[in-house]
């Protein structure tokens, strides 16, 4: 995924192949989340990935004056992967009777929407293990209360690393645009957009709309340091039964880690979580 996976990940017959690739290319197209997290490969399904934490600069440096390395300050994202699995079937009427192209083209769309919307609940899982927390000055109902004071707060919980990126409910979307501090940065339809739907100015924080989050909550977080997706090998079945038709069966190996970067409490360096963002 994100160009992690190609024909060479994928087990199956070369029209099999083709079929998975054509799906997992409009999945990463309809995901709303994927954008936000590093991609890793795990061929063998399980692995453990060393993370180095900054150990700090050494500034003003005179000529020939040495610095010391520190060592020994890991972190570890280890991976185990599970399977989302996926069916798709075409009977032999449907293919006698197809006259408009591929008779799986509407299934192959509704499968990519499926795997889509699961990669895209996995993200928001890991987002909210362990991330930096902190309450709202106000609930953003209110009009006393602005909203950028609260961003700006959780963007700094993320320093060193830089926030581009905040994730809303729909109800605390609709608190955001009916506010009347920030109702005109407010552009764009949440059902309707995929993907960013709007930039908070000053912050540069791209807005993704997601349900999958806790409600009445928001994520604020930098991408490069928020959660890594693992990918892994895709096994396709294909079967031609004697009811007539053919069933491929696609299983892909994926799993979405976060808190690779921790505070010294342990807390996600990259992911700051605001609650009772609404009443």
């Amino acid at each position: 995924m994100g160009g992690a996976i190609g024909a060479t990940q994928i087990s199956g017959s070369l029209d099999a192949k083709n079929i998975v690739m054509d799906l997992i290319t409009k999945e990463l197209k309809i995901s709303n989340l994927v954008p936000l997290c590093m991609q890793a490969p795990v061929p063998e399904l399980t692995g453990t990935i060393p993370v180095l934490s900054p150990s700090g600069i050494s500034t003003d440096l005179g000529e020939w004056e040495s610095s010391l390395v520190k060592g020994g300050d890991f972190s570890y994202v280890s991976f185990d992967l599970k399977k989302d699995r996926i069916k798709l079937m075409v009977s032999d009427e449907a293919r006698f009777k197809s006259k408009m192209g591929d008779p799986l083209g509407l299934q192959k769309e509704g499968a990519s929407l499926l795997l889509a919307q699961e990669l895209d609940k996995k993200i928001a899982t890991a987002l909210q293990t362990t991330p930096q927390t902190t309450a709202t000055a106000g609930a953003w109902s209110t009009v006393t209360n602005n909203p950028l004071k609260d961003l700006a707060i959780a963007c700094g919980l993320v320093k060193p690393y830089k926030a581009d990126f905040v994730i809303m409910t729909s109800n605390v979307w609709a608190q955001f645009v009916g506010n009347n501090y920030t109702a005109q940065y407010a552009t764009g339809n949440p059902g309707n957009i995929a993907g960013v739907i709007s930039r908070i100015p000053g912050l540069n924080l791209d807005v993704y709309i997601s349900d999958d989050i806790t409600a009445k909550t928001i994520l604020v977080g930098c991408s490069k340091a928020a959660a890594v997706i693992g990918n892994g090998p895709i096994k396709v079945r294909q079967e031609d039964v004697m009811d007539g038709g053919e069933i491929w069966q696609i299983d892909v190996f994926r799993q979405v880690k976060s808190t690779f970067l921790k505070t010294s409490g342990n807390l996600n360096m990259g992911v700051a979580q605001i609650t009772a963002v609404i009443a």
